[in-house]
């Protein structure tokens, strides 16, 4: 039997971060009753990053997938500083208490590596290769894939990736759409009287979530 699924991927924006469940939902769980779908997997994680959705994706395969289901994945994209590779909630502050038993010279040399690892080429490279892969599998196992960014916009990308299945290609946020242009690394800027954030920190409150779900309904339904 067929069934129509939908998964999302991403971080604590898609997990919803700083919703009350469960009077509020996330805009997945919109989309869910929204579009009709009989399933629903929420693959979104606190601090999780764009390589972790390379993650996400597999335990999906592994625990879920049944290639008789017509399946919809959408791809949230964090800020692309962050990696796999590094501790979700670590620090790169000198002044951080789990610093200060350091001596100067692991100082010195960890800013140095997380410098090199940040630099701007990097951050192109290990998103496009993640955004590539993602697209690939989604192809192989004929999933549906769309893909739309946070706050962070990904003015770059390199030769292979379909840029027409990323909203604006990146250019344009789920922030943006709030009106919340401004951000600082992982926080957003000057949003505690935005209608779509407060009384939040730092992620979409419910009506919030409810736009983003009227927009991705939109992209993901050709014609509406």
């Amino acid at each position: 039997m067929t069934h129509k699924t939908l998964l999302t991927f991403g971080d604590s924006w898609p997990q919803g971060g700083e919703l009350t469940p469960p009077h509020e939902v996330p805009y997945g769980d919109l989309l869910q009753r929204q579009m009709g779908f009989d399933k629903f997997f929420n693959y979104g994680s606190a601090g999780a990053s764009n390589e972790d959705m390379l993650y996400q994706f597999q335990e999906y395969i592994a625990d879920h997938h049944n290639t008789d289901d017509e399946i919809t994945a959408v791809f949230f994209l964090t800020n692309p500083g962050r990696s796999t590779h590094w501790p979700r909630f670590g620090t790169w502050n000198e002044q951080d208490r789990e610093w200060k038993h350091w001596p100067t010279d692991a100082k010195e040399w960890a800013r140095e590596v997380f410098m090199h690892f940040h630099r701007k080429g990097h951050e192109v490279m290990r998103s496009s290769a993640t955004i590539t892969a993602l697209q690939s599998w989604s192809k192989h196992y004929k999933i549906n894939d769309f893909y739309f960014a946070g706050w962070v916009r990904y003015p770059e990308w390199l030769p292979g990736v379909d840029t027409s299945k990323i909203w604006k290609q990146g250019t344009e946020t789920a922030a943006d759409w709030f009106g919340a242009t401004d951000y600082h690394g992982e926080h957003l800027l000057n949003v505690a009287d935005n209608e779509f954030i407060r009384p939040n920190f730092a992620h979409p409150n419910q009506l919030g979530h409810e736009l983003i779900a009227s927009k991705l309904e939109k992209w993901i339904t050709p014609g509406k």
